[in-house]
């Protein structure tokens, strides 16, 4: 099912409480409405940024910016370029929608629908000239910033990013709808293939399951076997599963990502995969137990680089990132030893320690209460991990006959 249709802003969730066969397809609708109090909440953000930069207005042509302060329409055709195919003009005083004849039907009918914007727009032949400041002779670019540096403007396309990073009440709610989802989708892939098939015929599926519940598949990795030993970002070939596959999704609905792995293998496993993988699960809890708000990312990242060296594995990070702070991109930034920046209450994290053969992936919300998992796939084996006195539940390696 569809995660929501955008001229209604409507979600319907599919729940699939099994994977025994004959299995009984239960569904729920869960309608949301898009709140405009958290619009203004991100007008506020937005201007008040505005005053303290000291700038007429801001240009967001990014999908990534369009969706959030939109709270989850979709800004693209093309789905492999990061800007959009409109720009929101944003100032002290009003929203502007810029976006040629053929876009503004359906920005107005769908993606746009229901916000406070005025439009400005121009024939698709012709080339968009921005307007001169009220009251100025100055061309567009002076003293504006955006997200692409377009037109002149002052690309501050990171401090502007920043303003994403504390999902409101309703991104929390529709971030977990999106991770139901994207799990979802992989446990079905996870139950369904077989050896023999190809890494291609894997993402196909997978692309499919995330397709028909209205996500967008933005990452789609799948290796088996040498290959999975070999390179840590598999694009899918023709190679056919022998005995162990490895999935890696970043799934995306109402412009925010669910970042997950699994793995699974076929037939007995091995004492050495298995001894890799419970190491893998452990760096992931030490990089989970540092990830506090007002804590920096560098410690929790020089937590999981201890964690390495401990479990007898020290030179495996640098063979790989090991993720950071998610939402409307995969990942706003990687994180690194050094990495002075703060976890704020409510940012979306993944992180996802890898030890060459395993991998371990998932989208979590950091809040003062504690950490809380975005993307849950109830119907995989689970590990019953323990660090720093702290216990967490992580995703095994689901063997299959």
């Amino acid at each position: 099912m569809r995660l929501f249709d955008r001229s209604e802003v409507f979600f319907k969730v599919t729940l699939i409480p099994s994977f025994s066969s004959g299995r009984r397809r239960e569904e729920v609708e869960l309608k949301v409405f898009m709140n405009l109090s958290e619009f203004k909440l991100k007008l506020q953000r937005l201007r008040g940024f505005l005053r303290v930069r000291k700038l007429q207005g801001v240009l967001l042509s990014t999908r990534a910016n369009y969706s959030w302060l939109t709270c989850g329409r979709a800004n693209k055709i093309r789905s492999d370029i990061e800007k959009g195919v409109a720009s929101l003009w944003v100032t002290q005083r009003s929203v502007e929608l810029w976006c040629n004849n053929i876009e503004e039907n359906r920005f107005r009918g769908e993606e746009a629908k229901g916000l406070p914007f005025e439009y400005r727009v121009h024939p698709w032949y012709e080339k968009f000239s921005p307007p001169r400041h009220q009251g100025a002779k100055k061309e567009f670019g002076f003293n504006t910033a955006s997200d692409d540096g377009a037109f002149g403007t002052l690309n501050l396309k990171d401090e502007i990013a920043e303003l994403r990073w504390s999902l409101t009440r309703e991104e929390a709610a529709r971030y977990r709808k999106v991770g139901l989802l994207s799990g979802q989708a992989m446990e079905i892939v996870g139950h369904k293939l077989k050896r023999g098939w190809q890494e291609e015929q894997v993402a196909a599926e997978l692309s499919r399951e995330l397709v028909l519940r209205g996500l967008e598949p933005s990452v789609v990795l799948v290796a088996a076997d040498e290959r999975l030993r070999r390179f840590r970002h598999p694009l899918p070939t023709a190679n056919k599963i022998k005995q162990t596959v490895m999935m890696v999704i970043c799934a995306k609905g109402q412009g925010l990502i669910a970042n997950l792995t699994r793995l699974i293998h076929f037939g007995p496993l091995s004492l050495d995969l298995k001894l890799r993988h419970r190491a893998c699960l452990s760096v992931e809890c030490a990089l989970w137990a540092a990830s506090r708000p007002g804590v920096e990312a560098g410690l929790a990242f020089r937590a999981g680089a201890g964690e390495y060296s401990l479990q007898g594995f020290p030179g495996e990070w640098k063979k790989h990132h090991q993720g950071g702070p998610t939402g409307y991109e995969t990942r706003d930034y990687l994180a690194t030893m050094g990495e002075k920046r703060k976890w704020v209450e409510n940012q979306a994290v993944a992180w996802n320690p890898s030890i060459t053969g395993t991998k371990s992936e998932d989208t979590l919300l950091v809040t003062s209460k504690g950490l809380e998992l975005l993307t849950p796939t109830p119907h995989w084996p689970m590990v019953k991990m323990e660090y720093g006195g702290k216990k967490y539940s992580r995703p095994d390696i689901l063997v299959r006959k």
